[in-house]
């Protein structure tokens, strides 16, 4: 790029790629890409968003932010952290999700780490939220607003680059081309990215995106929307191959497809699934983390379309974009008492 925005040097890059033979098929060979790795602070694929985010305007100076995510969303998990390290605050409009143990000890570590929280039951009722945080329960300095899942345009850079990441691993012999990448997919940034970083650099594969959320909510048409504004922004910091093609053309010449998966999603957003459980013990007795509401289920798919499979060996890469860090030292021993609602006691 001749214009290159700011970056923070918050992710650590490249993230390995390791052969996962426990997750292989009768006619399926895996590798898992280990994004779960990315960041002694918290990893995951929301630090490669927050390092292109947090650099540039309107979120590069020591003025509160305020986003939206569930009891237990990582998004805002990554975000309270990541300020906290420049000693900023954390406004936050938080609807309630299912309350397994990881969702409950990420609202621990949220309530702990002393975010601010506009609470409403569901998400439908978000405006109601956000009317009280601009209304009568007005803080005395407000939050710039980011988007759910740090999925802006800009965002959406830290993902092209892990796109052109993977490429130098292919090339380099780390793992072999793959035929399918299987990666989680919400609320697009991700999902956005990824594809315009394996198209420009050429990596022919099929990208499943398994949706953690309803339909209405992650399709095609918004993937379009998210592809053209992340576009858009590369050909505004002066990639010169986004000033000559189009990013439907870049998928178009790279032979990438794409694939939307809803077939998981179970009850809704954040409700597991027992083939969620299941992938998450799988991982467990591997070493490697999963959790319900997005990796789970993207594990899930993986072990499904391996079940039907017939025809031919393939090669296919897992993108684990979980966060393996151990939060347990941040929560407070008084986090319930902290808390604006009450969280019902783990079972049992």
């Amino acid at each position: 790029m001749s214009r290159p925005p700011s970056r923070l040097d918050l992710a650590v890059v490249p993230t390995a790629v390791e052969r996962a033979v426990w997750l292989d098929g009768p006619a399926t060979a895996v590798w898992i890409k280990r994004d779960d790795c990315s960041s002694p602070i918290y990893g995951g694929g929301k630090v490669r968003k927050l390092e292109w985010i947090l650099a540039n305007p309107p979120y590069a100076d020591a003025r509160p932010v305020v986003s939206v995510g569930g009891t237990g969303s990582h998004h805002l998990l990554a975000l309270a952290l990541f300020l906290r390290s420049q000693g900023r605050e954390l406004h936050s409009w938080v609807f309630e999700q299912p309350w397994t143990p990881h969702v409950r000890q990420n609202f621990a570590v949220l309530v702990s780490l002393g975010v601010r929280l506009w609470p409403v039951r569901t998400r439908a009722r978000i405006p109601l939220a956000a009317m009280a945080y601009y209304g009568w329960q007005r803080p005395p300095v407000l939050g710039t607003y980011m988007a759910a899942g740090a999925s802006t345009a800009l965002g959406c850079f830290g993902f092209v680059e892990a796109g052109l990441e993977l490429a130098r691993q292919i090339e380099a012999g780390e793992l072999p081309h793959p035929d399918e990448i299987y990666v989680t997919a919400g609320s697009a940034g991700t999902s956005a990215g990824l594809i315009l970083g394996l198209a420009l650099a050429g990596v022919r594969t099929r990208l499943h995106l398994v949706s953690a959320v309803e339909k209405w909510a992650f399709n095609r048409a918004l993937l379009r929307l998210k592809l053209r504004q992340a576009h858009a922004a590369l050909r505004a910091h002066g990639l010169r191959e986004a000033e000559t093609r189009t990013a439907a053309a870049w998928i178009a010449d790279a032979g990438l497809t794409i694939a939307i998966d809803h077939q998981q999603l179970g009850g809704g957003y954040g409700v597991p699934t027992e083939a969620a459980r299941a992938a998450c013990e799988l991982g467990r007795a591997n070493g490697v983390g999963f959790e319900t509401t997005y990796t789970g289920k993207c594990v899930a798919a993986l072990r499904a379309q391996e079940g039907s499979a017939r025809g031919a060996a393939r090669n296919v890469l897992l993108w684990n974009t979980h966060a393996s860090n151990d939060l347990s030292g941040w929560i407070a021993a008084d986090w319930r008492e902290r808390s604006p609602i009450m969280v019902p006691d783990a079972p049992g």
